[in-house]
């Protein structure tokens, strides 16, 4: 089964070359975006607590701009390398009448092969890319920022950081792929905006609340338990795979192509 799965995800690999490329390049300019203002945050937290810079007093409650930027790529994007977000449907609404993804999946049924083989697939492709871009990203980070930020924030407590995120990510991601090819581009649009308005309420709802970030919070969690967290979202990001595995398998069993 793996065999002929690993063939299907090569032969769509190749002919994705052209959007893996750009979203490479989009998800490092993303990465060397967020490098000033997690730079701040370490040094926010352990040395300096004055040196935010861009905020927003609004009935006494402060709105940290740069704080609210990084919470946006961090709990809106990272889920997002799990797809090619710049590429083909996902920057194209034609998607939403003309289903590609719906439409690749009519000719990967014309294969002599099970469902099974054709969820591996999917699911390869997803863990490939999800791997390749997530590293691209973090990657970024840990050679653009200054020295000094290890000096506050340890090279072991970033890489818990880092699977943290990377545990959230790929929980959250693993829904793009039963989207892409257990619904149809309808659908696909609807949940990413849907999942946009939700994440705009939870994090304006958090400022309101607490008025720290998510990722500011992460930051002294991982630097006061780097260990069990980590666990958790690792766990809950398999747990993810697995569910939308199972569950892509049988919405293909069941799903009408024509």
């Amino acid at each position: 089964m793996w065999k002929e799965s690993w063939w299907i995800t090569k032969k769509e690999l190749k002919m994705q070359i052209p959007g893996i490329i750009i979203t490479l390049l989009v998800t490092i300019f993303i990465a060397i975006i967020a490098v000033p203002t997690l730079y701040t945050f370490v040094l926010n937290i352990f040395d300096n607590p004055k040196l935010y810079a861009n905020r927003i007093v609004f009935e006494g409650k402060t709105l940290y701009v740069d704080s609210f930027i990084l919470d946006v790529i961090f709990l809106g994007l990272t889920p997002s390398f799990s797809a090619l977000f710049m590429w083909g449907p996902y920057i194209s609404l034609r998607a939403i009448k003309e289903d590609p993804f719906g439409k690749r999946l009519a000719v990967y049924r014309t294969l002599p092969v099970s469902t099974n083989v054709l969820t591996a697939s999917r699911v390869l492709f997803m863990l490939i890319i999800f791997v390749f871009l997530s590293a691209a990203f973090y990657l970024t980070i840990f050679l653009s920022v200054p020295d000094d930020f290890f000096s506050y924030f340890e090279s072991p407590h970033f890489l818990s950081f880092i699977l943290f995120w990377v545990g959230y990510a790929l929980a959250l991601g693993s829904l793009n792929t039963f989207i892409e090819s257990g619904t149809n581009g309808k659908v696909l649009y609807i949940f990413l905006f849907t999942i946009t308005v939700c994440l705009l309420i939870i994090l304006l709802l958090v400022y309101q609340i607490w008025e720290v970030g998510i990722v500011e919070t992460t930051i002294i969690l991982i630097s006061k338990s780097p260990v069990i967290p980590v666990i958790a979202s690792l766990v809950c990001g398999i747990l993810g795979v697995i569910t939308m595995a199972k569950l892509l398998n049988k919405r293909l069993l069941d799903r009408d192509y024509l």
